[in-house]
């Protein structure tokens, strides 16, 4: 198959473009912890020293309060690659001293809809955006409002935590409830997730598809969702013909998250990984580390393990 031949050139492409540090930047200037978790993610099964430097990089940018910033030297008080960033750790199985703190960080950290006054004002004043502000999920940095992307990977990194045995509580289990009412509450009409609001100052909001791609993931085995299949129908059509390796990227890993349980996301699988392979045929131009990590995750999806399944 073309895609045994593909994601191994990938992988030793992602590989030479490590950092000194041990990290990995979107491209070369500057450490980035989305990158250094996505390609630690897709290097997880590398039998090599340079799995060991990069883990130990992810491990030495973790914030005293347990959480991550999203570039060395910023956010103090922790960002959304805090989940990014367990993700990549169970998934070597590293120490659980570093998982736990970023367990808890995630656990405790909430979106500013979870303040009495932050609602009032969201049912009141500000009513320009219509969603319900009891449920609430993660920002894209400490202190702000609920975003679709950081709610998604932290619903994913605990719910991995909880299947992993790594941290079993009922607090695990109502946070991630929570999170996962915010996304179904935040979808937009006709199925799919922009980057925050279905609806805003009364216009329907259009999808995005590595908005959908990344809450379909985590709503995985919420089947019963009715609304949940006009999101992976709207994927599903919206994917053909996707110019951006990114994006079709996040596509393939929900649709093969659905395979099973849809004949609609199963057909489209095998195609759109083809159109990936073709778009990774000059994989040398693809100058963003980013992109080239979440595409071998796809193409190893594709194939039949998806890193970021977890079914409840």
């Amino acid at each position: 198959m073309i895609i045994d031949r593909v994601t191994p050139a990938i992988r030793e492409l992602l590989m030479l473009k490590q950092r000194p540090s041990g990290a990995w930047g979107y491209h070369a200037a500057q450490d980035s912890v989305e990158t250094t978790c996505f390609a630690i993610l897709a290097l997880r099964r590398t039998d090599d020293i340079m799995l060991l430097r990069a883990v130990r990089a992810l491990r030495g940018l973790q914030n005293p309060n347990g959480s991550w910033p999203n570039f060395a030297g910023d956010e103090e008080e922790g960002a959304w690659v805090t989940a990014l960033a367990v993700l990549a750790l169970i998934s070597v199985r590293s120490d659980r001293v570093g998982l736990a703190s970023g367990i808890c960080w995630l656990l405790n950290v909430r979106g500013l809809e979870a303040n009495w006054l932050w609602r009032w004002k969201l049912r009141t004043v500000d009513n320009k955006v219509r969603f319900d502000p009891r449920k609430f999920g993660w920002g894209w940095v400490s202190g702000t409002t609920s975003w679709v992307v950081p709610t998604a990977f932290s619903i994913l990194a605990l719910q991995t935590a909880r299947q992993c045995r790594i941290h079993r509580t009922t607090g695990l289990d109502e946070r991630v409830d929570l999170g996962i009412s915010m996304l179904l509450d935040r979808m937009c009409p006709g199925g799919g997730w922009n980057s925050g609001n279905g609806i805003a100052f009364d216009v329907p909001v259009a999808p995005h598809i590595d908005a959908t791609s990344i809450a379909l993931l985590a709503l995985a085995g919420h089947e019963q969702e009715s609304r949940l299949a006009e999101s992976l129908h709207w994927l599903a059509h919206r994917l053909a013909g996707c110019p951006s390796p990114y994006s079709l990227a996040w596509g393939i890993l929900a649709l093969a998250a659905y395979r099973r349980v849809s004949a609609e996301a199963s057909e489209s699988l095998a195609l759109r990984a083809e159109e990936l392979t073709e778009l990774l045929g000059h994989a040398p131009s693809v100058t963003d580390n980013c992109t080239l990590a979440v595409s071998v995750l796809a193409l190893e999806a594709a194939t039949g393990e998806n890193v970021f399944e977890v079914r409840i």
